[in-house]
């Protein structure tokens, strides 16, 4: 019975990372012990057909400050770069959340999860398929900054690839971010209406722009028109997005500021019932105990540079040009400037490409799942394979 249950259990681990065994490779479930707290970690291990050694990889997945979960995006993007990773003859390792036999999973702390990377490296140091010389790290948003956090301690892997990872301190980040992590707002619709309200502008503008043609305006008058209605709305745009910061970095300092969760939580839910009035008491609830985890304090308090001299090993950091989450322009050059003294650091800016590299011209079309990049698969690949 024990034989069997276990047997089952690897089963539902390999369907919940969504790997079906297919020509390509094989696949095994596996089971570490992390250092930070002897926590239980499931995983799934992919191999190529063949004796090897091969280059390895560990994907670390964007758990997106104290959420238990990648989004359906982040998701896929892992999922689809180990099938690309293995079919060019690559190991990987994929770790579920954290989470014990006998209890639900809890979000890491980004030490926490470090360690767990540590483990997995080490996990596939045992492999006799594995070449320990080609043996590295892949995240993707926070599991960016964890890999590096990881690549920063002793026995780090050899290479480190970093997509979308964060330069900004956690909690600048998060409050800059369009929608902060955290926040469920249900039905209230405040933000929506807003939006809805910008393209109804927009079409009265092009509608008193065809009467203005109708009644004989030149066209460099109904241009300058144009040009007077779409300013006033990027200045209102401008407005609204400047006091959303406002409102998430007040709410985050009220975390930062309050130790006592009871109390952090309460001056919270008011904040967000004053800004959002139609959201349900249970997403206020969702919200602030979200708020308020260990994990999500942890990485308030996190500054990616403060460790960055000590990864040496070769990195790649790659990000889309169009991510809304994670800034391209200024999470790049913060990292570069906290790994200036690394000689082998490599810069790719990928343009049009969302936070989770998806095709950012097909997501705004309104096909779901938009494809991920073959070209941002194809340069990590090209990248792992030219490092000696």
């Amino acid at each position: 019975m024990r034989s069997f249950c276990s047997v089952l259990a690897a089963f539902c681990l390999l369907l919940t990372f969504d790997a079906p065994a297919n020509t390509l490779d094989r696949v095994e479930a596996v089971v570490l012990s992390s250092p930070a707290g002897g926590m239980r970690l499931n995983g799934v291990l992919r191999l190529p057909t063949g004796p090897g050694p091969f280059p390895a990889a560990v994907l670390l997945a964007e758990h997106k400050a104290g959420t238990l979960a990648p989004t359906p995006a982040d998701k896929q993007l892992l999922t689809n770069l180990a099938d690309y990773l293995v079919s060019k003859g690559m190991v990987v390792l994929r770790l579920e959340e954290r989470g014990t036999d006998n209890g639900p999973a809890t979000p890491g702390t980004l030490a926490e999860r470090s360690a767990d990377a540590l483990a997995a490296l080490n996990y596939l140091r045992t492999r006799p398929q594995v070449d320990v010389t080609r043996l590295g790290l892949i995240g993707h948003g926070e599991g960016g900054n964890v890999a590096l956090l990881a690549s920063a301690q002793l026995l780090a892997p050899t290479f480190l690839v970093t997509l979308a990872a964060a330069g900004l301190p956690g909690r600048e980040l998060l409050a800059t971010q369009p929608t902060m992590y955290g926040k469920v707002l249900g039905n209230d619709s405040t933000d929506a209406q807003r939006q809805h309200k910008y393209r109804l502008d927009q079409v009265a503008a092009e509608q008193e722009a065809t009467k203005m043609r109708a009644h004989g305006s030149n066209s460099a008058q109904v241009q300058t028109y144009l040009d007077q209605q779409r300013l006033r709305q990027k200045m209102a745009m401008r407005h609204d997005e400047e006091a959303l910061v406002k409102h998430q970095r007040a709410m985050l300092e009220i975390v930062r500021q309050t130790p006592d969760n009871a109390q952090a939580q309460a001056i919270l839910s008011n904040m967000l019932r004053q800004r959002y009035p139609n959201i349900a008491p249970e997403d206020v609830q969702t919200s602030v105990q979200t708020l308020t985890m260990p994990a999500y304090r942890n990485y308030l308090a996190f500054d990616p540079l403060l460790t960055l001299p000590k990864v040496q090993c070769p990195v790649l950091l790659l990000q889309g040009e169009d991510d809304a989450e994670v800034n391209a322009t200024v999470n790049l050059a913060l990292l570069k400037k906290g790994l200036r003294s690394n000689a082998r650091v490599t810069e790719l800016h990928v343009p049009g490409l969302n936070h989770a590299l998806q095709l950012s011209k097909v997501e705004a079309d309104g096909i779901s799942p938009a494809p991920i990049s073959p070209d941002a698969q194809a340069s990590i690949y090209t990248w792992i394979m030219s490092q000696k």
